[in-house]
Order: structure tokens, then C-alpha cells, then sequence
């Protein structure tokens, strides 16, 4: 395969917390000059039938995926599923979870803004989500869309990043029954953008668990630690991924398609998916 035909493996749209729907996301994609791509909203697939039916007309190759949310003591740890069955009814009960759960922790964070002060209401955020579940963005953006605060910056750095007054915790999954869940639907489950966060060490721990590869190609992940993810895939065989992050024009993230990460990436994901190889 051509390692100058790039792919972008790891965005995001208004089925979550983009600002593009996922239609749109694929035309941007497409006018980056991707051969293909995979949409990874958090903790849900509601995008991928309109990301897909967009990337099929266009002629890009398309891989189903979403950014599932794990927990370990004092740290959350993302996963990102590929090549799944989105109609398994494990997998979506497991999705339905995650919806209500996000539904709690946004009621939540407005209680807890409400009593530092800000006029904050829960009515502001579901303004943000659309048909979305609510996340930590939807909440960010309705404060500054209220005039409660001067940018979503601040709103992470002072209340909504982990240790601040009102951060709220996920619901307890561990890493392992997100490997579980994945893997029953035909999938594949990798860690998601290391940074500073996760190290070799945890890779190899989840990866006697069932992890099936690590982001290498991430704009948090510093040259040291893209070696050393390199390097702990390689000695474990596991897959690589890479892509920008990106949620849309303005965003904090890089620019989609800015990362390099090469389609034999995609190739590899899709043979080792169970169910998207057979599909194909």
C-alpha cells in the first residue's frame, strides 16, 4: 500500500461533542485529501451510518469506530473501538449505559456550578447537545454561550478538569469489560492518546487483558512518548492507530488530516477485526 495515502482514525462530530455532523466530517476529509477515515464519537455509533453513506459516495474507505470511556482509580482512561458490529445488542445496551450516565454527570456538574455561583441551566446545555448525550464540552460551551464565563479554557482550567470543584466522575467501567464488550461484537479496542498520562508499563498490563493496540500518532503524544508506543507495539504485536482529534473548525485540536498516520494502519485494523473482515 502507498504510505503516502494517509488516513485519519480518530474524530469526532455532533453525534457527540464535534461541531460538524458527520456528513460534514467526511466532505472535510475528503478536501484534506484522505483516502479514509473512521469517526470515533465518544461512547456512541449514532454517527456512523450518515459518516459511512457520505464516505461511500465520496469514494473514501470508512471504518466504523467509537471512543469508549474506561475508569482506574483516579484516572479515565479512552479506548477507541474499530471494525465492531454497531447493530450488536451487547454492544448497544453497553452504549445505552453510557447515555444515561452522561445525562447524570452533566445534571450534576450544573449543580455544582449552580453552587459556585454561576446562573447556569440544565436547559443551556441540552441547547449545545442536539440529540447528543451531554459531555464536559456540551457544559463548557453553554457557559460561555450564557456569558458565564469568558472561553471553554477556563471553564476546564478552574471547574470542570479533574480536581476542580465541580468535576464529576464517570460511572465505573473497567478497561477489561470494554475489551470484552468490543471484542464480542467482532471489534478491536485501542488506548487512545497515551500523552503523558499511560505508559508503556500500562500497555503491557492491558494488553494481558485484551488491549489490542495503542495510538501512536496523536498531537498530545510528544516524540518520546510516539517511540515509545512504537516501540511497546512492536514488541507486543500490537496494532497502531493514529489520527488529529479533531472536533471541528475552531477547535482546540489540530486540524483533521494532520496527523501522518499511513492507510496500512487502516489495513491492519480491519484484518484483525473479526467482524469488519468478514464483511468486507
Amino acid at each position: 500500500m502507498n504510505e503516502a495515502r494517509l488516513v485519519d482514525l480518530h474524530l469526532h462530530s455532533t453525534a457527540s461533542d464535534g461541531k460538524l455532523s458527520p456528513a460534514e466530517v467526511v466532505r472535510y476529509a475528503a478536501d484534506a485529501g484522505l483516502s479514509g477515515l473512521s469517526l470515533t464519537d465518544h461512547d456512541t455509533t449514532a454517527g456512523l451510518d450518515e459518516a459511512e453513506a457520505e464516505a461511500s459516495r465520496l469514494g473514501l474507505r470508512f471504518m466504523p469506530g467509537t471512543e469508549l470511556s474506561a475508569t482506574e482509580p483516579g484516572r479515565g482512561v479512552h479506548l477507541l473501538a474499530f471494525g465492531f458490529d454497531r447493530f450488536d445488542g451487547n454492544l448497544q445496551t453497553f452504549l445505552d449505559r453510557y447515555d444515561v450516565d452522561r445525562r447524570r454527570r452533566a445534571e450534576k456538574m450544573v449543580d455544582l456550578l449552580r453552587g459556585l455561583g454561576l446562573g447556569i441551566e440544565y436547559a443551556e446545555v441540552e441547547a449545545q447537545t442536539g440529540a447528543a448525550a451531554p459531555t464536559r464540552a456540551h457544559v463548557a460551551r453553554a457557559l460561555v454561550a450564557g456569558e458565564h464565563v469568558k472561553g471553554e479554557r477556563e471553564v476546564f482550567e478552574r471547574y470542570l478538569s479533574r480536581g476542580c470543584p465541580a468535576f464529576v466522575e464517570k460511572r465505573e467501567v473497567s478497561p477489561a469489560e470494554v475489551f470484552e464488550v468490543v471484542h464480542g461484537a467482532g471489534g478491536v479496542v485501542l488506548l487512545a492518546h497515551p500523552g503523558k498520562t499511560f505508559g508503556s508499563d500500562d500497555v503491557r498490563r492491558w494488553a494481558r487483558e485484551g488491549l489490542d493496540g495503542v495510538e501512536v500518532f496523536h498531537p498530545a503524544n510528544s516524540a518520546t512518548v510516539r517511540s515509545q508506543m512504537d516501540s511497546v507495539a512492536e514488541e507486543l504485536g500490537l496494532l497502531r492507530t493514529g489520527g488529529s482529534d479533531w472536533h471541528g473548525p475552531g477547535t482546540r485540536r489540530a486540524t483533521l488530516g494532520f496527523e501522518p498516520v499511513p492507510e496500512r494502519w487502516f489495513d491492519e485494523i480491519a484484518r484483525r477485526a473479526a467482524f469488519f473482515s468478514a464483511a468486507a
